[in-house]
């Protein structure tokens, strides 16, 4: 348990690094309107990349091991280019991005839903090693075309994050299909009646899973419009670098779930997966908490030399959305309980109510506060959302915990001490 989870963190810290590299660049070289545009486009392939993967992603983690995976193959694959030709429709007659990045966007999405559905095969079949190269590749090969791009000046506008991103989904993508290829086992045949039968349960489990999802993003990620809206492109390119680095504690727990959750969508013990909950939970909180400690004393000044003059005030930024970024820490690990366990409405009703307070928070701050009412508003959803998986998991038997004890610790130390010198 202990190595994989490291092993998760460690990937995903790098995967930090490299985001934060590219948040450099792009800042320091589009300035503050250019970083605002790119994240708009981002939060638009995250947005559709979450309605392609309607019938497939996460939901492929639990379907896995219990069904023919070439018909969820198929079922997933037809559904994302469904998704992807109706979203292009839809965002000519919906402005929600600039019309040149209208069609890129698209494709960029469904690459990236093809990915998300050969990453939750793996996942499902608890090949983390190969997940976690995939989850590297993408921002390691953008930080990279981006570099070569912006050093070499053979493209200094907004549109090279796009071409980065096209490059490192691209390569991802046919690196993902060499990791899947022997999951087309030759014994399972495709069928119209297996087929209905997988896109069915796809949908009934992905349909509730990426709900929350859908819910989950568009509370993060709200704010943006408005501040695109009232405020502009620059605001939008400040606030989205606070995020990015105080989101960055998210990294801790994201580990320890994803280990978490492949293990119980292949374990029956209800028992078993509550504890090993309650045990994940404090560990992450504790060491969140300490993350966030040292990010909050990194003066202002520090993020403008980083970034550039128009990026100051991240440090306030940060101060507000900390609260929030904290207690969240339990909706990612106590979230994962429930969906380890095909329990997906759950999180679909505590994202969906997060979201509500998101809109109605973020309609009344923004206008008023700018960029710190857009603070306010996410600390807020963030604050509902994790007290209703909370209290779901408290009426499953579930107990409320925080930080370990120091009984834990000791305990922890000394497995931790044996895994390392077994390892030597």
């Amino acid at each position: 348990m202990v190595s994989k989870i490291l092993g998760n963190f460690g990937v995903r810290l790098i995967s930090a690094i490299f985001n934060l590299l590219i948040a450099i660049l792009v800042s320091r070289y589009v300035g503050a309107a250019g970083k605002g545009e790119q994240s708009i486009v981002l939060a638009m392939v995250a947005i559709i990349t979450i309605f392609d993967n309607m019938v497939g992603g996460a939901s492929i983690v639990y379907l896995a091991s219990r069904l023919n995976r070439k018909n969820l193959f198929l079922a997933s694959y037809l559904w994302t280019i469904l998704v992807s030709v109706m979203t292009y429709f839809v965002l000519i007659f919906v402005p929600l991005v600039h019309e040149r990045y209208i069609l890129l966007v698209v494709v960029l999405s469904g690459i990236s839903s093809f990915v998300s559905i050969h990453s939750s095969i793996l996942l499902g079949k608890e090949k983390l090693k190969q997940f976690n190269l995939l989850s590297f590749l993408v921002p390691g090969l953008t930080l990279l075309t981006l570099f070569l791009q912006f050093f070499f000046a053979w493209n200094l506008t907004p549109e090279a994050y796009v071409l980065a991103l096209f490059v490192a989904y691209g390569c991802t993508f046919l690196t993902s299909i060499l990791f899947v290829r022997n999951e087309w086992h030759p014994e399972e045949s495709i069928s119209s009646a297996g087929l209905m039968e997988a896109f069915k349960s796809l949908l009934f489990y992905g349909f509730q899973n990426q709900l929350a999802h859908v819910f989950q993003l568009l509370s993060f990620r709200l704010s943006y419009f408005f501040l695109e809206r009232y405020c502009g492109d620059a605001e939008v390119g400040i606030y989205s670098n606070a995020v990015s680095v105080i989101e960055s504690v998210w990294m801790i727990s994201t580990s320890i779930s994803l280990w978490q959750y492949a293990r119980i969508a292949n374990s029956t013990d209800v028992s078993y997966t509550k504890r090993i909950t309650e045990q994940l939970t404090k560990y992450g909180l504790l060491t969140a908490f300490l993350a966030l400690v040292v990010l909050l004393m990194i003066p202002d000044a520090f993020f403008t030399w980083l970034f550039g003059k128009e990026f100051h005030q991240l440090n306030q930024l940060m101060l507000l959305l900390a609260p929030g970024i904290w207690v969240f820490n339990y909706a990612l690990i106590i979230g994962h309980y429930f969906s380890g366990h095909g329990r997906y409405l759950v999180n679909a009703v505590a994202s969906g109510v997060g979201l509500i307070v998101t809109f109605a928070t973020a309609y009344y701050f923004i206008p008023s506060y700018k960029i710190f009412g857009a603070a306010m508003a996410a600390s807020s959803s963030y604050f509902v959302t994790s007290f209703i998986v909370i209290v779901y998991f408290y009426r499953d038997g579930g107990k409320f915990v925080i930080f370990p004890s120091v009984q834990d610790l000791s305990e922890s130390w000394g497995m931790l001490k044996s895994h390392w010198s077994k390892s030597n």
